[in-house]
């Protein structure tokens, strides 16, 4: 299956670029699904840099636009867990090689049972 995500524009002359941004939260919900159910899928736009031509094969209207192109099914081979290296390894502040502040490089310390009955902890 091929599922093909789109904005209608109703304003875009005010802020063509806010169509997307209301888009993409939908895409990673269906994706989330899509995995969780054994499904595997990949949002693609290169095919959108013609435009025009998605457009007049899927018979999109003007004041519709094609936000992605995403293949959906099951997986050839394997398709076990995800495994994530921790964010400290793989985040960098202000610079390639910028360390992050410690309190991304360590986790914050378990909250003591009394402060949870006195009320939220402090943001940090």
């Amino acid at each position: 299956m091929i599922l093909v995500p789109c904005a209608v524009l109703e304003h875009a002359e005010e802020d063509p670029n806010r169509y997307a941004s209301s888009i993409w939260p939908g895409i990673q919900n269906l994706l989330l699904t899509a995995r969780a159910t054994g499904l595997g899928a990949v949002p693609t736009t290169y095919a959108l840099r013609y435009r025009d031509e998605v457009d007049a094969v899927l018979g999109v209207p003007a004041g519709v636009a094609v936000q992605a192109i995403i293949p959906v099914g099951y997986p050839m081979g394997n398709f076990g867990p995800v495994t994530r290296r921790p964010a400290a390894e793989i985040t960098m502040f202000d610079r390639w090689d910028g360390a992050p502040p410690a309190a991304v490089a360590t986790p914050p310390p378990p909250v003591p049972p009394a402060a949870e009955a006195t009320g939220p902890r402090p943001f940090i």
